[in-house]
C-alpha cells in the first residue's frame, strides 16, 4: 500500500527527500514556496477553450498564485497538457458546480471577488489587495454569467490606449493576475502570504512532486526510524 504523504509530518518528508534534490533545484522550489500567495485566487467560469484553460494555469503558477477555482455550471474545465507542461502539479485546482456555491465558499473564506468585465470603469490598481481576493474570469464568448457579476464586490477591466478594445482571455488573465499578485505582495510588505506551517506543508508537497518514488523513499525512512527507536 502506497504511503499517503499528506498524512506524514512534513518535516519528515522534507528531511527524507531533500538529499535527493540537486542544490539548485531545491533552492528553486524553496524560493517558489516562499513567494506563494494563498490570499489571491484566480477563478474561471465555464471556460470553453482548453488551450486558454492551460494558459491560465501556467500564468497563475508563474506568478505564485496557489489556488485556481473553476466553476463548471455550463462547461467542464479542460486544460491541454501540452500547454500546461505539468504546471498543474504545483497548483490547487478546485472545481465547483454552481456559481452560487462558489460565491458562498469565497465569502466563508473571507475573500473579496473582483470580476473581469470588458468596459468596466475600475482597474485592478484601484482595488484593495491587503485583504484576500479572487479574480474571476468568464467564458471566452459569453463572458461571466449575470449571477457572477452581480455577486462580485467590483467589476474591473484592463485600460487600453490603442484601437484594439479586447484581449484574448488567457492574455487578460495573465495581465490582471500578474498585477494583482504584485499589489498583494506590496500591500503585505512581503514576498508570500503563507504562514510557517503552510510553507512547510507546501515545501514537503513540492519536494514529493519532484522526487520519483517519493512515497517509497519516505516509507523507508519511517521504517528505518522505527527500527532504531
Amino acid at each position: 500500500m502506497t504511503l499517503d504523504l499528506a498524512a506524514v509530518d512534513p518535516t519528515v518528508v522534507c528531511a527524507a527527500l531533500s538529499p535527493l534534490l540537486l542544490d539548485e533545484r531545491r533552492q528553486r522550489i524553496d524560493d517558489a514556496v516562499a513567494h506563494r500567495l494563498g490570499g489571491l485566487r484566480v477563478a474561471i467560469e465555464n471556460l470553453h477553450d482548453p488551450h486558454n484553460g492551460a494558459a491560465v494555469l501556467r500564468s497563475c503558477e508563474a506568478f505564485g498564485v496557489q489556488r485556481v477555482d473553476v466553476v463548471e455550471s455550463i462547461e467542464p474545465f479542460v486544460a491541454v497538457a501540452a500547454v500546461t507542461q505539468g504546471c498543474e502539479k504545483w497548483l490547487d485546482v478546485v472545481r465547483h458546480r454552481r456559481i452560487d456555491d462558489y460565491l458562498r465558499v469565497l465569502r466563508d473564506d473571507g475573500f473579496a471577488l473582483y470580476a473581469a468585465v470588458p468596459g468596466a470603469a475600475a482597474s485592478v490598481d484601484q482595488l484593495d489587495f491587503g485583504r484576500p481576493a479572487a479574480l474571476l474570469f468568464g467564458n471566452e464568448h459569453a463572458g461571466l454569467t449575470p449571477e457572477a457579476v452581480a455577486g462580485a464586490d467590483a467589476a474591473i477591466a484592463i485600460p487600453m490606449s490603442g484601437m484594439t478594445r479586447s484581449l484574448n482571455l488567457s492574455v487578460a488573465a495573465a495581465i490582471l493576475t500578474q498585477r494583482a499578485a504584485e499589489l498583494r505582495r506590496r500591500a503585505l510588505g512581503r514576498s508570500g502570504d503563507l504562514d510557517d506551517a503552510a510553507v512547510l506543508r507546501l515545501r514537503a508537497r513540492f519536494y514529493a512532486a519532484d522526487v520519483r518514488g517519493a512515497a517509497h523513499v519516505v516509507q523507508r525512512t519511517l521504517a528505518a526510524k522505527g527500527a532504531s527507536d
